[in-house]
């Protein structure tokens, strides 16, 4: 239940996007957060620090992005979120007695230091991953709008969605824009939430192991 609310401001701003496109989309993963905020207050009574970076940065770069009419703040703001959580999983092992993990799921789980800390690595180190995953389909992204925008007329703070390439002076060029955006779309939605399912597995494959061998 909780993977499902972590991953439905994602899952919403996929949809309004297919939709209405990508400005309408962050004004709905906005709202969303709040309302995922909400939810988690209401179920445990305290907001979730996961949730406020998501929420802060979100608004940060969601509202440059509205301002300018520039997807680019928007889509690197996946690959600075998760390099957060990354250095504040990995920085906790030298900070305090107890790792993040531990603080977060010690009281469900009750495992040894050094199985709190290869968890830590392997999430850890498994943000990392989807930072550089996001910041290769964000580089392609990118790279095609600017392209798109420099051969043709066409005013940059256009929506991309909005778009009928056929009428375009650089058809080809602007369905490659269209699509390498799409995919960083796709990206966000099933690439993050595929690979936090697979560290979600070692984990479960880890813990069990242990669970075994304490048996």
């Amino acid at each position: 239940m909780k993977f499902l609310l972590d991953f439905f401001p994602i899952a919403l701003f996929f949809i309004v996007y297919k939709t209405m496109g990508l400005y309408a989309a962050i004004y709905a993963m906005i709202g969303a957060t709040a309302i995922q905020m909400a939810i988690s207050r209401f179920q445990t009574g305290k907001f979730e620090k996961s949730h406020i970076i998501t929420f802060g940065l979100l608004v940060v770069f969601g509202g440059i992005t509205l301002a300018v009419k520039d997807p680019a703040f928007i889509m690197w703001k996946v690959s600075v979120l998760y390099v957060v959580f990354a250095l504040a999983l990995i920085f906790s092992m030298w900070i305090g007695e107890k790792t993040l993990l531990q603080r977060m799921l010690g009281k469900e789980l009750e495992l040894p230091s050094q199985v709190w800390n290869q968890l830590t690595w392997i999430w850890g180190l498994g943000f990392v991953g989807i930072a550089i995953v996001n910041a290769y389909y964000v580089d392609a992204a990118l790279k095609t709008r600017e392209a798109l925008f420099g051969v043709t007329a066409l005013d940059p703070k256009i929506e991309l969605t909005e778009l009928d390439c056929v009428t375009t002076t650089a058809e080809q060029l602007c369905l490659v824009a269209q699509q390498t955006e799409e995919s960083w779309v796709n990206f966000k939605l099933f690439g993050t939430m595929g690979l936090t399912f697979i560290l979600i597995i070692i984990t479960v494959i880890m813990i069990s192991k242990y669970s075994k061998q304490g048996n």
